[in-house]
C-alpha cells in the first residue's frame, strides 16, 4: 500500500479571518494594520482575505519559511505555533536527562536586532515560567528572555517598536489607554497607540 494513500483527500484550510488571527498571533501583530505593515501588503487585500474568504498561501509559505511557525497550524488550525523541533537531550553530571531548547537569540544594536545564532535553555525552566514561544536578545552585556507571546503593555520590561526602532523599556499601563515608559531613568507618558509591543521581559541573566 502506498505512503501517499491520503493525498487524493481534500484538506480542510482555514480562510479569511480565521487566517488572519494566526498570522497576527505568530507576527505578534497587535492589530490588521500593523500586520499588513508586517506582510509588506496593503490593509486592503487584508479586507479582501476577510470578504471573499480566501487562503492566502503564499503568505503561509513566506511566514514559515522566515519565523519557523508550523504551516499546519496556519493552515489548518492543527497543532502548534512553533512545535518543540529544535529540542535536544542532555545528560547532566548527576545523570538526569535534560530537554535543550534551541531560541534564536540577537543584539540589540542601534535599534535593530543583529544576528541570528541560537541560545540552548533548558526547556523545564520555560516551562516553570509559563513560556514558550521566546528570543533572547543580548544588551549591554545582558541577556534578556522575551515572551513572544505578549503583545499588550500592562507592568514590567517589555520590548517594544517605536517608529521602527526597536528597545527595551520599563513600561506601565495608566488610565486612558495611557503607558508610562521609562528612559534612562526619566518617564514619558505616550499614548498606547504610539507603541507596539513586541514582546515581555520574563527574564533576566546577567554576567557575574
Amino acid at each position: 500500500m502506498s505512503d501517499y494513500q491520503d493525498l487524493d483527500r481534500p484538506i480542510e484550510y482555514l480562510k479569511g479571518r480565521e487566517v488572519t488571527e494566526k498570522l497576527k498571533e505568530i507576527t505578534n501583530s497587535r492589530d490588521f494594520l500593523s500586520l499588513a505593515e508586517v506582510l509588506g501588503v496593503p490593509k486592503s487585500t487584508i479586507s479582501t482575505w476577510h470578504q471573499r474568504k480566501l487562503t492566502p498561501y503564499e503568505i503561509i509559505i513566506r511566514t514559515h519559511l522566515r519565523t519557523g511557525a508550523s504551516v499546519s497550524y496556519m493552515a489548518t488550525g492543527v497543532g502548534e505555533a512553533f512545535p518543540d523541533k529544535n529540542t535536544q537531550k542532555h545528560v547532566s553530571k548527576r545523570n538526569e536527562a535534560k530537554t535543550l531548547f534551541d531560541i534564536d537569540h540577537f543584539a540589540l544594536v542601534n535599534g535593530k536586532l543583529i544576528g541570528n545564532e541560537t541560545l540552548a535553555f533548558d526547556k523545564s525552566y520555560l516551562d516553570k515560567l509559563g513560556v514558550l514561544n521566546v528570543m533572547g536578545i543580548e544588551h549591554d552585556g545582558t541577556t534578556f528572555i522575551v515572551d513572544k507571546e505578549v503583545r499588550q503593555a500592562v507592568s514590567g520590561t517589555y520590548l517594544v517598536d517605536m517608529d521602527g526602532l526597536l528597545s527595551l523599556n520599563e513600561i506601565q499601563r495608566l488610565p486612558g489607554k495611557k503607558l508610562a515608559i521609562s528612559f534612562n531613568g526619566s518617564t514619558l507618558t505616550v499614548e498606547e497607540d504610539d507603541v507596539r509591543v513586541v514582546g515581555r521581559v520574563a527574564l533576566i541573566m546577567e554576567k557575574c
